[in-house]
């Protein structure tokens, strides 16, 4: 029996020996050129589109066989801007026969040479990766079946080697006409073994600028492993930047769980700004740093983060949660210094030489934008951010010991100033963006007390302009679907109050030739040559109703000079109306009135503050010519019947300081009230009065006597 047994096992052994070498010799001498029309059918009925061979089928029979494939073309969609979505002009795969038996796909050798790669979309939004298929009805016994926990058992896949050269990929935007551009020089990707590691070396570039990518990741068995981790640590250089990535992601094929150190290191942004596709306003050493972390489904966390721009800095944490039905931002973050001045335009320095533009620029005729307010961005998330701050600097502002909330829900916008200092003084208040369905509903209540201007202004490099205490008052609303309506629709006051203060005189200059030669006229009638002007106060409140600003108190105080002032300032058509009334100091005396500061000339004179705020103007106002000494004796004066007479009076009066006044006004909004003092004061003007008109050339001839003139 034995002799028997070892006869026929011999028998079947030569017996599947010969079936292998004549499987061999067969396919062997077998030309798979005759396979093209299968192959060209199977693509066809797969995707809708032809799939083309130029070159011969190679295939090399052996244990580890080898595919070869020349010179492929795949048909692009019917408007693409090519004929083929992709080409190759090297197809190459060698398999490992054996490992099938136990369930591996070990590749030992995939290389694509010159492959050509076009994804596209048209001007409608179209994909050329949309494929137009049959459609199969699948019998219900047919129809795969996918476990509760969503994992599909996938076969091991392990790659020796991994090689592309000369290799293109492009993107190309139909509705922006944007394409970007990946090129490969060379790509390989090797591991030793089943269990080891996965080099990587990627040499190329990404729109022109190079690229560079180096590093390991983990072998392929962890990444289809559900319970082990797959370990990741690469380096990317390009665009004078470093990109590093350190850690690992688990379940990498169906819930990834991510857990990666990140660093971001350059040198300057100058072509980031290429990423970027526009110009960056800073151009200083960044660097950032942080580790992610899904801390749940769709939840992700960035802990230890650091930001340095220069000499900003931000660090904290950021939490995004994607599971929620909008996107849900939450974060902590902190700086010691953040100084945002250059992301907004520089300012031209006037009488410097600039470069005469191809086409003469227009000015605007308004400075509020009709533009449709972009509020959709409100109803596409949610979040809260905590943000405090050392120091924050903008163009005209330094904050400083900032505490505040930023709070999206449902549509609104909610900024809470918790604490603030401006100037060794403080500020608080709330701004509020709201969507609504015809636009946007806005409010603003700012509070600033003991700002000290001069303090504020050095904390910014500006120094020697203007200083001055400083109490502010912003409390707006307005609604509309451009910064114009809401402007044309704005409720609420603004109250200004300056004290002690000066500026220095050459800066008044910016405000234009013709307008500061005449606000210089204001502060300085005397015409003596100064470096500054001395501000006792400068009062302005403003109440609005339906976008129409009417002054309540409007008062400029110096030494030489004070300037009484009302009217109006249209925000809907963007118009000046406003009245300014010059009443010099020094002077002489009438009995009843004290010293009277008063020069005829000078108050027969008023100025208009016209024009409107793109292009303001302010000029001699001739319609206001008629004011003469005995008129304004009459009483005809922002603060009631007696208040100019109050004003201008430096002797005997006890209201000689106009300041005093405007300032209860600005605070309290409403204008002063008669009471027994005003009704002495108001005797005494009208029987001064009565004498005047009496004659009234007699007192301008006498007046004119006493100036010298």
């Amino acid at each position: 029996m034995g002799t028997k047994l070892k006869w026929i096992m011999g028998i079947g052994v030569a017996l599947i020996v010969a079936l292998i070498v004549a499987l061999y010799v067969i396919l062997s001498v077998y030309d798979f050129n005759n396979l093209k029309p299968q192959i060209a059918k199977a693509a066809r009925d797969a995707t809708g589109r032809e799939l083309t061979i130029g070159g011969d089928i190679d295939l090399d029979i052996g244990l580890t066989p080898a595919l070869v494939l020349t010179d492929i073309k795949f048909q692009n969609a019917p408007w693409s801007s090519r004929p083929e979505l992709f080409k190759v002009g090297r197809f190459e795969v060698k398999v490992a026969l054996l490992p099938l038996l136990g369930g591996k796909i070990e590749i030992k050798r995939f290389i694509l040479i010159e492959p050509d790669i076009l994804v596209e979309t048209d001007k409608y939004g179209r994909s050329n990766l949309a494929f137009e298929t049959p459609k199969k009805t699948v019998p219900p016994q047919q129809e795969e079946k996918v476990s509760p926990e969503g994992i599909t058992k996938l076969p091991a896949l392990i790659f020796n080697k991994l090689q592309i050269e000369k290799g293109r990929l492009a993107y190309r935007d139909g509705q922006s006409g944007k394409t970007y551009e990946v090129m490969l020089d060379r790509l390989t990707a090797s591991a030793a073994g089943i269990d080891s590691p996965v080099e990587i070396t990627l040499k190329g570039a990404f729109n022109k600028e190079p690229l560079d990518i180096t590093g390991t990741l983990g072998p392929l068995t962890e990444l289809l492993n559900p319970e082990k981790p797959w370990s990741i640590d690469l380096t990317a250089r390009g665009f004078n930047a470093t990109v590093a990535l350190d850690g690992a992601i688990k379940n990498a094929l169906t819930r990834p769980g991510i857990d990666l150190g990140f660093t971001i290191q350059a040198q300057n942004l100058k072509k980031l700004s290429r990423l970027a596709g526009k110009p960056l306003p800073l151009n200083e050493p960044l660097e950032i740093a942080g580790h992610v972390v899904e801390t749940g489904p769709k939840t992700y966390k960035i802990s230890d983060l650091k930001v340095t721009l220069g000499s900003n800095d931000l660090s904290g944490s950021v939490e995004i949660n994607l599971a929620k039905k909008l996107p849900l931002l939450t974060a902590m973050l902190s700086s010691e210094k953040l100084d945002l001045r250059p992301l907004l335009p520089e300012r031209k320095e006037k009488g410097k030489a600039e470069a005469k533009p191809e086409k003469p620029v227009k000015r605007p005729k308004r400075i509020f934008p009709d533009d449709p307010l972009l509020l959709d961005a409100l109803e596409q998330a949610e979040g809260i951010v905590k943000v405090q701050a050392g120091r924050i600097l903008l163009p005209k502002l330094a904050i400083n010991d900032l505490t505040a909330y930023i709070i999206l829900k449902r549509g609104r916008l909610d900024v809470r100033l918790i604490k603030a200092a401006i100037g060794h003084g403080t500020l608080n208040g709330h701004i509020t963006l709201e969507s609504r369905e015809k636009g946007a509903a806005m409010a603003i209540q700012l509070k600033a007390e003991g700002f000290e201007l001069g303090t504020m202004l050095k904390e910014l490099n500006i120094t020697d302009v203007l200083e001055g205490n400083l109490d502010v008052d912003i409390n707006l609303e307005g609604r509309g679907g451009s910064v114009a309506k809401v402007m044309a629709n704005l409720h609420g006051h603004t109250s200004i109050i300056m004290s002690n203060g000066r500026i220095k005189n050459k800066y008044i200059d910016l405000l234009g030739d013709d307008l500061s030669t005449s606000v210089f006229r204001l502060f300085n009638p005397v015409k003596k040559k100064v470096d500054y002007t001395e501000i006792n106060c400068l009062v302005s409140r403003f109440d609005i109703k339906k976008g129409l600003a009417k002054s309540t108190a409007l008062v400029f105080d110096t030494g030489r000079m004070s300037v009484i002032g009302e009217g109006k300032i249209d925000l809907k058509s963007e118009t000046l109306d406003l009245s300014l009334k010059p009443v010099p100091k020094g002077g002489v005396g009438f009995s009843g009135l004290g010293k009277l500061g008063l020069s005829l000339g000078e108050l027969a004179k008023p100025f208009k503050l016209g024009g409107t705020l793109a292009e303001p103007s302010l000029a001699i106002d001739p319609r206001q010519a008629a004011i003469t000494l005995g008129k304004a004796i009459g009483g005809v004066a922002l603060f009631g019947p007696v208040g100019i007479a109050a004003a201008l009076l430096s002797g005997s009066s006890d209201d000689k300081n106009p300041c005093l006044a405007a300032i209860e006004i600005a605070k309290t909004g409403v204008k002063a009230q008669k009471n027994e003092k005003t009704a002495k004061k108001r005797k005494i003007v009208k029987e001064t009065t009565d004498d005047v008109n009496e004659g009234i050339q007699r007192v301008k001839n006498k007046l004119k006597k006493l100036f010298g003139k």
